[in-house]
């Protein structure tokens, strides 16, 4: 990962916590859903996350066939790592215990809508029960930004433009 996060959340939607139980039940995995159910990930730009070393340990798993999230899984340890979007979603989700280090601190809740009946949400930070504008407006500035760093990077550079030989001799 490069550069600065969109933002840092614990997701409590039904699909994360279906996908994570899944996966922490495979031989060796960690734990990943948070004491509230929830998942803690860091959303990057796609334009900013790249796998450089061991992509071929890398296995999706999907909670249906037809779903648009894959749950990436190092096969050598079972280590939930990351979440690919295969629709038109612009971010990566970035599974938080993930980092060496210092991670962004968390900054909300979202979707806490779904979280189990009986479980007590911590008031560690803001708790949403659906998608905050705030979340929705850090999307689409990455979006923004993403889209005008494709345009700079796609546009040729004003002195690499080829010179006119009108005029010249020779």
């Amino acid at each position: 990962m490069i550069g600065i996060p969109i933002v840092s959340v614990v997701c409590h939607c039904d699909d994360c916590q279906t996908g994570f139980l899944q996966l922490e039940t495979l031989p060796g995995a960690t734990p990943i859903l948070d004491a509230a159910c929830g998942t803690p990930c860091v959303l990057y730009r796609n334009d900013r996350v790249t796998c450089t070393k061991g992509a071929e340990l890398l296995e999706g798993r999907k909670i249906r066939e037809r779903s648009a999230t894959s749950r990436l899984v190092a096969t050598c340890c079972n280590s939930a790592m990351l979440m690919r979007l295969d629709d038109i979603r612009h971010w990566t989700p970035v599974y938080r215990d993930r980092f060496v280090g210092d991670a962004l601190a968390l900054e909300m809740r979202i979707n806490t809508q779904f979280k189990p009946e009986g479980i007590a949400l911590p008031a560690d930070m803001a708790s949403h029960p659906s998608i905050p504008l705030r979340f929705i407006a850090r999307l689409i500035s990455a979006r923004i930004a993403m889209t005008l760093a494709y345009s700079a990077a796609s546009s040729p550079s004003p002195c690499l433009r080829p010179m006119s030989t009108a005029g010249c001799s020779g």
